[in-house]
C-alpha cells in the first residue's frame, strides 16, 4: 500500500508525470503573458505622454493668443480717446455735408411759377 501526502494548505504540487518541458512551457507562456502586458502598459504610457505634449502645446498655443488678444486690446484702449475725437469731427463734417445739400437742393429747385 503506498501513501500519498497530502499537500501542505496553500502549496501547488505537479503531478509526478509532468515533464520538465511540461512546466518549463507553462513558464513561458506566463512569461509570454508579463511580456505582453508590459509592452501594452509602455504604449499607454506612451500614448500619455504623447497626450500631455499635445495638451501643452495647445496651452502654449493659447498663453500666445490670450497675449495677443491682451495687447490689442490693450492697443484699442490707448486708441480710445482718439478714436472718439475722431468720431465727433466725422460727425461734424456730416451736418455740414447734409446742410449743404439742403442748400444746393433749394437752390437748384425752380422758382414757383404764378
Amino acid at each position: 500500500m503506498s501513501r500519498t501526502a497530502e499537500p501542505a494548505e496553500g502549496a501547488i504540487l505537479l503531478p509526478k508525470r509532468a515533464s520538465f518541458w511540461a512546466a518549463g512551457a507553462l513558464l513561458m507562456g506566463l512569461a509570454g503573458q508579463l511580456v505582453w502586458a508590459g509592452s501594452y502598459v509602455a504604449k499607454i504610457d506612451a500614448r500619455f505622454d504623447a497626450l500631455g505634449e499635445k495638451d501643452m502645446l495647445l496651452a502654449k498655443r493659447g498663453d500666445d493668443r490670450f497675449g495677443q488678444v491682451n495687447a490689442r486690446l490693450d492697443s484699442l484702449e490707448r486708441d480710445r480717446s482718439d478714436t472718439a475725437g475722431r468720431l465727433i469731427r466725422l460727425e461734424e463734417q456730416v451736418k455740414l455735408s447734409v446742410d449743404l445739400l439742403r442748400e444746393i437742393r433749394e437752390t437748384m429747385r425752380a422758382p414757383p411759377r404764378r
